[in-house]
């Protein structure tokens, strides 16, 4: 996904070749200090508001912040070192009180939030690190939503990311088009949702709790393309662990239906063992589409729809 053009060369001054144009802008995060911002977020709120591409370079560090790309700074690339050592993560849940006498929801609990289109991300990690345990579950009023990164823009890409969380890890929120390749993203409990149109290419997709569903498509009707995943390895625990409850791990579902015209398939997708013989569950709606097509694993079948 091409979002900005690189600079023209360098004419003489007696030729017809362009000027180039200006260099693409570009500041440095570094929690040690050697770079122009400390945080994300300082960095993000310090672009200018022109429309034009900016790149943020993530050095090395443990950026323990929540995060927020506003919607007056689209074109903004996020470059990480490496996604081992750039990790930005917080700890909000869906029932935790917001200040304002409500609870932050499953919309207010992101790690990193983007409101601004065309965003791409790459080597960077980005997590949840709230775990959705029955124990916290039973605390927190049974509203345990730890959403990693939330997407309510269109053209997000993410390259080489880890995105990590616990209950609802990827949230594709409104209709939008999101492009993930050759990432990392974990979770349990619909760790991959929304409305968006959401294409995972080249993933691996883990979960980490027993009796998960990777997907929980919401796409609306007039939508073609839900939540697509190609080439994809689908990786969950031997029957010999235990997740963070105590449950042996043992089986898992490829999505269920949440509202509208819900629409999820996966192609050429490697499908362990644990997968259930049925593929699918239920939820709130009746799929419009929930397929796969040339899967393999031992948790493969041929062609099976919801």
């Amino acid at each position: 996904m091409l979002l900005f053009a690189l600079p023209t060369a360098c004419g003489s001054a007696d030729d017809d070749t362009p000027e180039p144009s200006d260099p693409i802008h570009t500041v440095i995060v570094a929690a040690d200090g050697s770079g122009d911002h400390t945080s994300v977020q300082e960095a993000f709120d310090a672009l200018p508001v022109d429309n034009k591409p900016h790149i943020v370079r993530l050095r090395p560090g443990t950026y323990e912040e929540k995060v927020t790309l506003s919607s007056r700074h689209p074109y903004v690339t996020l470059i990480g070192d490496d996604a081992a050592t750039c990790i930005i993560t917080w700890d909000d849940y869906a029932g935790r009180d917001n200040g304002a006498g409500g609870t932050l929801g499953t919309s207010g609990c992101q790690t990193f939030l983007i409101e601004a289109n065309d965003f791409t991300a790459s080597n960077v990690t980005i997590a949840n690190t709230y775990v959705n345990s029955q124990a916290n579950i039973a605390a927190d009023g049974g509203d345990s939503q730890g959403v990693a990164v939330q997407v309510r823009a269109d053209r997000a890409a993410f390259y080489g990311c880890r995105i990590t969380g616990y209950q609802d890890t990827f949230y594709g929120r409104g209709t939008g088009r999101v492009y993930l390749r050759d990432c990392y993203v974990e979770g349990n409990v619909d760790f991959i949702f929304g409305s968006s149109t959401i294409l995972l290419d080249r993933c691996t997709l883990r979960m980490n709790r027993n009796n998960s569903v990777v997907t929980a498509p919401s796409t609306p009707a007039d939508h073609r393309y839900g939540i697509v995943c190609t080439d994809c390895t689908i990786s969950f625990p031997s029957s010999s662990e235990k997740d963070f409850d105590g449950a042996a791990f043992t089986y898992f579902h490829l999505g269920r239906p949440w509202k509208d015209a819900p629409r999820a398939v996966f192609l050429r997708c490697e499908e362990p063992a644990a997968l259930k013989a049925e593929g699918w569950t239920k939820m709130s709606a009746n799929p419009a589409l929930f397929a796969e097509y040339r899967c393999t694993g031992e948790g493969a079948t041929a062609e099976r729809l919801a």
